[in-house]
């Protein structure tokens, strides 16, 4: 198993880069996290079942539309205010995850969740949303995504 640093020590001190290592000069890693742990699932398309390929991202702002028809589709009636706290989100207190297909000819935004972060928060999405047509799979594999990519940033937090 690869492992990858997520904590380098620098000339200056000790300092949090995750994944990736400053510009300074590089003494030694501090921090050795296993690649099953870096939230793989993030950045990468997945096959579901019988169905597309699903790409899984952080939440943006220019989701804001998709998130809406998304949860209109489902039958969630979502405020403005909830709904935006979807897109905008603290990344230590709050992940936002979504999932888009291409379906027909467009990237369409096909589930979103959510899951707190730190202590005492549970460790499961707060809201999961996906998208009748492509149930098959996708809500477990949103729901897995959130968990790891939450366990990634619950421990560098700890750290």
């Amino acid at each position: 198993m690869t492992s990858f640093c997520c904590s380098w020590r620098t000339e200056q001190g000790a300092r949090n880069h995750p994944f990736t290592p400053p510009e300074s000069k590089l003494l030694r890693c501090s921090i050795m996290v296993p690649s099953s742990t870096l939230g793989v699932l993030l950045g990468q398309s997945h096959r579901l079942a019988g169905g597309p390929r699903i790409g899984l991202r952080l939440a943006r702002s220019r989701d804001l539309p998709g998130i809406g028809a998304l949860a209109q589709r489902a039958g969630i009636e979502l405020e403005g205010l909830e709904l935006a706290r979807l897109v905008r989100f603290h990344p230590r207190r709050r992940i936002v995850i979504c999932a888009t297909a291409l379906l027909g000819q467009r990237e369409t935004l096909v589930g979103v969740g959510e899951i707190d972060l730190g202590e005492g928060t549970g460790g499961q999405p707060t809201r999961l949303i996906v998208d009748a047509r492509i149930a098959d799979g996708l809500e477990q594999l949103l729901r897995r995504a959130l968990v790891d990519q939450a366990g990634v940033v619950n421990r560098s937090l700890a750290a």
